[in-house]
Formats: structure tokens, C-alpha cells, sequence
């Protein structure tokens, strides 16, 4: 029930999404049921940010997976491998490679302007 009041009142959803077949569709399943629910135009105004800081991801077409998301959502954001996101720990931003602080600022932006 609370989840349905929180889904209610969003703008939009960050939805993460790591870089593998697997995960990639347990995010794209996260998509369909809230199509299924009633919560369509919140997918439309959603984001996928693709973790690519798992193993295996260089193993996998990324632009696919990229693709599906991209014609489901509003925006994709390919968050790339880092040492200090893959730790699975406390984030520290300043010890990020440029790429990765750059992303997080894209993904942040997006958030912004999906803001009504």
C-alpha cells in the first residue's frame, strides 16, 4: 500500500540496471509490471542507468540492451566500469574516474529536468 502512494505521486523512477542479460531483464520485468499496474507514463518519464561494474559485462552488447531500455523510458545512462562503484561500498565522488563523475552528473541532470 505504501508503495502504491510513493508510485502515485512520482515524476519518474531511476531505475538501475546492471550490465548482463539477467539483470538487464530483471529491470526491464521492473518496467513491465508497472506498465501492467496502471504506472505507464511513469516508465515513460523513467531512467535506466546501466551499471556496467559487474563481471561480464564486456561480454554482452551493451547498445542492445541500451536500445530496449531507450524505447521504453525517457533516458539511458551507461554508468562506466569504476574500481570504486564495482567495491560495492561508500562512494567516495572525488576518487571517481572523470567518466564516472561525468555520468552521475548526466543521470543527476536527467533527474532534474524530469522534475515537474
Amino acid at each position: 500500500s505504501v508503495m502504491r502512494a510513493i508510485l502515485m505521486r512520482a515524476n519518474g523512477l531511476v531505475v538501475v540496471s546492471g550490465g548482463s542479460i539477467d539483470e538487464a531483464r530483471l529491470a526491464s520485468e521492473t518496467l513491465t509490471w508497472l506498465e501492467s499496474n496502471g504506472y505507464s507514463e511513469l516508465v515513460k518519464n523513467s531512467i535506466v542507468a546501466l551499471n556496467t561494474a559487474t563481471f561480464g559485462t564486456q561480454l554482452v552488447k551493451l547498445e542492445e540492451i541500451e536500445s530496449h531500455f531507450a524505447s521504453r523510458v525517457r533516458a539511458v545512462v551507461r554508468i562506466p566500469y569504476d574500481p570504486q562503484l564495482a567495491a560495492g561500498a561508500t562512494v567516495d565522488f572525488s576518487r571517481l574516474h572523470p567518466a564516472t563523475k561525468q555520468a552521475a552528473r548526466d543521470l543527476a541532470a536527467l533527474v532534474v529536468d524530469g522534475l515537474s
